[in-house]
């Protein structure tokens, strides 16, 4: 007999005997009630039953049946906007005007002198003109030569100590004429255009990119007298994507004519701190100083110096950390972005931008004497080679056509790119 014979078989064999029938004394009492009943009770109780089962499958008012959630619908491109030339406003200053002049009074001296001296008088003229007239890339010939030669003369390549003093070796490299000492809430780290002390706040929410408040709002009001201050929040994501990114809050109180020692500093630093934890707390988004070791582990997670990749080494187009190439861009426009729209291009940048990590950088501070906010915007990017980098810069640049930003490559200047990324402040007010 095969198996599925013998599985019949035995299902046969083993199908349960019908059960025996009771006899109507041995039956519930509820059945014999209703069996006592009279034709008109249980036509009453077939119709009262029948109500019941009506209703009980009619929807309630009372409890609607909840509608279901619909999926988040991702960001809106903002409307195009006239497009805007990579590098600097193009206005003419002062200075320049003043060179043309004089370029113009010495050929005018030199038309009647021999013609040696009128050769020797117009090719420095031609030079300066072309310096202070003629523009590359969106900046003038007399700024590529003063990036140049700071270029040339920058010490572009050192081997950083071993891990535990790679964040203070970069900070040393960035700003040489840094210092710092402990604070009430947390480190305070002194340079030249002032003292920054670093918070990390936590939330709840995964994405604290979408919780952070912009650094515009973090400034004092325009209308109430108070010291100058720098407001940077850095946002930064890893090549992995499965972590949420990380934000830091710098807040930095700049000197000035009238506030120079650093005791002044910190007393107007101590104010701002405390008004900004405060507004932080009441959003949900508590925060803690960085002490002197986490500040400069995280200067050294976020410049990729780190997990023995101290050499430091910079060429005009990358910032090289071991064999990590990076590259810094300046996105001209970002202050004129609508508020709303701001928060969006900083979640979806790294999501644009894959095998690559995303670090921006937005600061802002409204200098002395103006009511006007300044705020910049830099985006550094990492990637485990040239190639890749370069992948991701045209990514960074499309991405950022599309919400009428102008990318500026700061070629031989990646440097200050990188220092511009790390939660530091300002390093000229």
């Amino acid at each position: 007999m095969t198996d599925l014979g013998a599985a019949q078989a035995n299902t046969h064999r083993g199908a349960p005997a019908p059960p025996p029938a009771y006899p109507a004394a041995a039956r519930p009492a509820a059945f014999g009630t209703v069996a006592g009943t009279d034709a008109a009770s249980r036509a009453a109780a077939r119709e009262a039953a029948l109500a019941a089962l009506s209703a009980a499958r009619q929807p309630s008012p009372a409890a609607p049946a909840p509608a279901p959630t619909p999926p988040p619908s991702p960001p809106r491109t903002p409307p195009p906007a006239p497009h805007r030339a990579a590098g600097r406003p193009r206005t003419i200053g002062v200075t320049r005007i003043v060179c043309w002049q004089l370029v113009l009074v010495a050929l005018v001296a030199a038309a009647t002198r021999p013609w040696p001296v009128l050769v020797a008088v117009a090719l420095p003229a031609a030079v300066v003109v072309a310096l202070t007239a003629v523009r590359v890339r969106g900046r003038w010939l007399s700024t590529w030569l003063v990036v140049g030669s700071d270029y040339a003369l920058r010490d572009r390549a050192r081997d950083l100590r071993g891990p535990a003093e790679a964040g203070r070796e970069l900070l040393r490299l960035l700003s040489p004429e840094a210092t710092g000492t402990a604070g009430d809430n947390g480190f305070l780290l002194s340079r030249a255009a002032g003292i920054t002390v670093v918070l990390q706040p936590k939330s709840a929410e995964r994405d604290l990119t979408k919780a952070m408040p912009s650094p515009e709002s973090l400034l004092p009001p325009p209308h109430e007298p108070a010291e100058a201050v720098a407001a940077q929040v850095v946002h930064h994501a890893g090549i992995a994507r499965d972590r949420p990114p990380r934000v830091w809050l710098a807040l930095q109180a700049l000197r000035t004519p009238d506030v120079q020692h650093d005791t002044d500093v910190q007393r107007a630093l101590g104010n701002t701190v405390r008004r900004v934890l405060r507004r932080l707390r009441r959003d949900g988004l508590p925060a803690h100083g960085l002490t002197e070791p986490e500040l400069l582990g995280t200067l050294a997670s976020l410049a990729h110096v780190n997990a023995g990749r101290g050499q430091v080494r910079e060429d005009w187009r990358h910032w090289h950390s071991g064999p990590i190439a990076q590259a810094a861009f300046r996105l001209d426009g970002w202050a004129d972005l609508p508020p709303a729209v701001a928060p969006q291009l900083l979640r979806w940048l790294p999501a644009k931008i894959p095998r690559a990590a995303v670090t921006v950088a937005v600061t802002a501070h409204r200098p002395a004497g103006t009511a006007r906010v300044r705020t910049e915007a830099t985006v550094r990017l990492a990637a485990a080679g040239p190639e890749a980098l370069e992948a991701a810069a045209g990514e960074l640049t499309r991405v950022a056509g599309e919400w009428a930003l102008s990318v500026d490559r700061l070629d031989g200047r990646h440097a200050q790119g990188v220092a511009a990324t790390l939660p530091i402040g300002l390093t000229v007010p």
